[in-house]
């Protein structure tokens, strides 16, 4: 059987793993980054980017994070060399305007790196985008390596760096963050896994000599029991399920999660247990969440899709949000109770 692991990634019209060698070799200095709210996927493939970098011969490489490294993901290899926007900017702007390479992987654009936007839009680094989301913003980058059918970026990252320096180049710790972000992005291989490709690239970092089975207990066993409770609260209480529409709707506000003694980036996952629910088809988690100065709320959107429902158009119509077909997200700019109608009325949910 012949195994499909061949990209339309678009550099000038192709994938040109001879401009990426180049770019790479001509290195010094690189920063890699990746978005706010890091997930598995973009920690994976930041730190896995950053050690095949290295290991292609880059002498100084620096990751960075908006928000810093998520609590649940520590356990990666290298995580504390990663720079905090929140709490190390003058640091994380100094490695910006020094680098004379940036990659930005696992975003589609500038704009989700939050804090970092503004320092990145002005260096004069070479800049290079791998991600696998929807409408990369390409005038932001001179290479561009995307590929929105791919599983995940860590997986798009893989062949990249496979493609242009070979098996080489990686070694436990590489596969280690880069198969973290495959099980993550594809909820242990239950979606966004269509692809033999993505089958093929997971038994190839295998080959690496990672331990699959403490990957994914590290992944699952974060709960502390405020956030394991929280969950089941929200389940019980802030859950409403629509059966004529096949819609699974969850609103949550800041004084919820303050009262229970969570913090937003432990909701992670809360929107996937929905999709459990057998007789829906779309997932939404409304939430409030404060501004980095503690001021005014923002309202976050986590929409979450099965077969036939494409929850990126529906985030882009409703807040000119976006991601994948399957998983999206969006911010609104009105308040939660205007929020919670918007989307009813859209939907068509009763009592909108």
């Amino acid at each position: 059987m012949q195994i499909e692991c061949s990209y339309n990634a678009l550099f000038d019209g192709g994938w040109d793993v001879h401009a990426v060698r180049s770019t790479v070799s001509a290195a010094r200095r690189a920063v890699v980054v990746s978005h706010t709210n890091a997930d598995g996927d973009a920690v994976g493939s930041l730190l896995g980017m950053c050690r095949l970098l290295h290991n292609a011969g880059v002498p100084e490489v620096t990751p960075m994070l908006p928000d810093g490294c998520p609590n649940d993901l520590i356990w990666l290899p290298n995580t504390g060399i990663i720079l905090s926007g929140k709490t190390q900017l003058d640091d994380c702007r100094k490695a910006i305007a020094a680098a004379d390479f940036v990659v930005g992987v696992d975003i589609s654009g500038l704009e989700r790196t939050g804090c970092l936007a503004e320092p990145l839009r002005t260096s004069q680094g070479f800049r290079m985008l791998v991600d696998h989301h929807l409408n990369p913003a390409r005038n932001e980058f001179s290479i561009v390596v995307s590929e929105p059918e791919i599983s995940s970026a860590c997986e798009l990252v893989y062949w990249l760096m496979q493609s242009s320096f070979g098996s080489q180049i990686f070694d436990r710790d590489s596969a280690t963050c880069l198969y973290t972000g495959l099980c993550t992005d594809t909820g242990n291989f239950s979606f966004s896994n269509d692809r033999q490709s993505l089958y093929l690239a997971a038994a190839n970092l295998l080959t690496f000599g990672i331990d699959p089975m403490w990957i994914n207990r590290s992944i699952k066993n974060v709960f502390t029991v405020p956030r394991f409770k929280f969950f089941a609260y929200a389940m019980a209480h802030r859950l409403t399920v629509y059966p004529q529409q096949r819609v699974a709707l969850m609103v949550l506000t800041d004084k919820d999660m303050s009262d229970a003694g969570v913090e937003s980036h432990e909701l992670t996952g809360l929107i996937n247990e929905v999709m459990k629910l057998k007789d829906i088809d779309c997932g939404i988690l409304i939430r409030e969440e404060p501004r980095s100065n503690g001021g005014e709320l923002k309202i976050r959107l986590s929409l979450r899709s099965k077969e036939h429902y494409d929850v990126n158009q529906l985030a882009g119509e409703l807040f000119g949000g976006g991601g994948h077909k399957r998983a999206a997200g969006a911010t609104s700019t009105v308040s939660l109770e205007e929020t919670v109608k918007i989307v009813k009325q859209k939907l068509h949910l009763e009592d909108c």
